[in-house]
């Protein structure tokens, strides 16, 4: 399944996509569920402010991210030679 993760608040850019892509069974498309670092409670600033890193050039200028439903483990890597 490919996922279309939608940053907070653009709300016309998930309407298109939605249209674009809400009949096509392996699409799923969401909201991006990170809070902003200044908006995260105290106690975990400490570990979630640490594992980010800059978000991709593709964030910024389109507001969505492409991302692949595949996970690491789940039979569907191609085998290692």
């Amino acid at each position: 399944m490919e996922r279309i993760i939608v940053r907070r608040g653009r709300f016309l850019t998930y309407e298109l996509l939605r249209r674009t892509f809400g009949a096509d069974p392996t699409v799923e498309i969401i909201w991006d569920r990170r809070r902003p670092v200044d908006q995260a409670p105290a106690e975990t600033l400490a570990t979630v402010g640490e594992r980010r890193g800059e978000p991709p050039v593709e964030w910024q200028r389109l507001d969505y991210l492409f991302a692949s439903g595949r996970r690491p483990g789940s039979g569907n890597e191609p085998p290692v030679s």
